[in-house]
């Protein structure tokens, strides 16, 4: 399929043909090849620390009616945040220095 380039701003835009059925605002990242521009597709980056897509998901699978998810949901999110600051500390208590060697027996290597 062919398809043409158009000028927008200072930039070239390429249009997508609709029979790719891209949605809107997918990610792609450019790349200069030896016989053109390839387009990969670029999953979105999650930050480590949110949970909320599994907190979401565990409260919904155990049944919780449109009332309570709200309720439930704030609950969870302010107890995962304090646990982790449990943890932390915790572990700067309880921690005690380590070798390069002794790192790596304890982890199998």
């Amino acid at each position: 399929m062919i398809t043409k380039t158009r000028k927008q701003g200072n930039s070239i835009m390429l249009t997508v043909p609709k029979e790719f059925d891209v949605p809107n605002g997918v990610e792609v990242e450019a790349k200069l090849v030896e016989n053109g521009i390839l387009y990969e597709f670029v999953e979105p980056k999650r930050d480590f620390f949110d949970f909320s897509e599994d907190i979401l998901s565990d409260i919904i699978s155990e049944g919780y009616n449109n009332e309570e998810i709200l309720q439930e949901f704030k609950k969870r999110k302010t107890k995962l945040t304090s646990d982790f600051k449990s943890i932390a500390k915790e572990t700067v208590i309880n921690s005690k220095p380590m070798t390069k060697e002794e790192l790596a027996t304890e982890i199998g290597l």
